[in-house]
C-alpha cells in the first residue's frame, strides 16, 4: 500500500491498456484477413485501364508520362488533364497539344478560378470513376528527381500531395514517371 502512491498505481493502468491495445490490433488483422475483396479485377483480360496524366505544360517530364501512358493502353483511353485558371495560357496549350504527336489521346481543361489544383482534380478523377465504374483508373504522375536533397523543397510538392490524396481513393492506382533533372 506505501508503494501505491509511490508508483505502483501505474502497473493497474499500463497493463489494462497494453492488453486493449493488443485486442485492438488482434481485431484489426482478423478484420484484414476475412474481409479482402479485390478493388481491381484480378483477370488480365477484365482489366480496362483509363489513365489520367495531369500536366501543368507540354514539357519533357510531361511527354514522358504521356509516352508511358500510351505505352500500358490505346490512346483513347488516354486523357491529359491541365488544371489552370488563366484561360490564355489553356488555349495555347490546346494548340501545342493538336500540333505535338499525342495520338488520339484526350486533353482535358479544368478551370480552377482559385488557383486550386488538387480539388478539381481529385472531382474530375471521382466523376469519371462514377460514369465509368468498371474501368482501373491509373493516374500517371510526372514527378522531377533533383540533383540535391536540398532541391526537394522546390519540386515534388504537388505530386507528393496528389499521392496523399489519391491514396484513399478505392480502385485507383497511382504511378510516378521520373524525370531526373540533368546532373
Amino acid at each position: 500500500m506505501s508503494k501505491f502512491m509511490l508508483g505502483a498505481w501505474m502497473v493497474l493502468v499500463l497493463i489494462p491498456l497494453l492488453i486493449g491495445m493488443m485486442w485492438a490490433i488482434r481485431s484489426h488483422y482478423l478484420r484484414m484477413d476475412g474481409a479482402q475483396r479485390p478493388e481491381t479485377p484480378l483477370d488480365p483480360a477484365d482489366v480496362r485501364l483509363r489513365v489520367i496524366v495531369p500536366i501543368a505544360a507540354l514539357n519533357v517530364p510531361a511527354r514522358q508520362a504521356l509516352a508511358f501512358a500510351r505505352a500500358m493502353t490505346n490512346d483513347n483511353s488516354v486523357i491529359g488533364v491541365h488544371v489552370t485558371d488563366d484561360a490564355g495560357a489553356a488555349e495555347r496549350l490546346q494548340v501545342e497539344w493538336a500540333r505535338s504527336a499525342h495520338g488520339m489521346a484526350n486533353l482535358v481543361i479544368i478551370e480552377s478560378p482559385y488557383r486550386s489544383l488538387a480539388g478539381p482534380l481529385l472531382r474530375y478523377i471521382d466523376a469519371l470513376n462514377e460514369t465509368h465504374p468498371d474501368d482501373t483508373l491509373v493516374i500517371v504522375l510526372p514527378e522531377f528527381v533533383p540533383r540535391h536533397w536540398w532541391e526537394h523543397v522546390l519540386h515534388n510538392q504537388t505530386a507528393l500531395r496528389l499521392k496523399a490524396a489519391l491514396l484513399f481513393h478505392p480502385g485507383v492506382i497511382v504511378a510516378s514517371v521520373p524525370y531526373h533533372l540533368a546532373r
